[in-house]
């Protein structure tokens, strides 16, 4: 399966998050109340419409996938010489991936440069809390 198809989202009856190929809503239009994902089995299952994400097609630092609605750690230098840690959201924007920063709605493009630095910590699904109250990053030096 090519990884940049894939698509994530969780299911309707209990939660769990599932891989596979987005389908859509049973009939034509939009995905209103349920999607569908096929998953590499074969299978056809419900998700939830909010909780959709495409797959980036890149990994974090630690191999694992990175998908639309991530949490990224990200660790980078100021000016000044300090290290320092940012939490960003993973969104497609002015036609790329890109990751945002939700205190200032800035972003940076997310291209295969940044996998030594991030590192997917959760999404906003399921840990939003992880975006309260950080600092945004200013000065930036990769």
């Amino acid at each position: 399966m090519n990884e940049r198809y894939l698509f994530r989202g969780k299911l309707l009856d209990n939660g769990e998050w599932v891989q596979g190929y987005y389908v859509g809503a049973v009939g034509y239009g939009d995905c209103d109340e349920i999607c569908n994902i096929n998953l590499v089995s074969g299978h056809r299952v419900e998700i939830d419409p909010d909780t959709v994400g495409q797959c980036t097609g890149l990994r974090d630092k630690r191999g694992k996938l990175i998908f639309e609605g991530d949490i990224a750690n990200i660790e980078y230098t100021e000016i000044d010489g300090e290290v320092c840690f940012a939490h960003e959201v993973v969104t497609w924007r002015d036609g790329g991936w890109v990751l945002l920063d939700v205190n200032t709605d800035s972003y940076c493009v997310l291209d295969g440069k940044d996998n030594e630095i991030l590192e997917v910590i959760g999404n906003i699904h399921d840990n939003p809390e992880l975006l309260d109250g950080l600092p945004h990053r200013r000065n930036i030096q990769y």
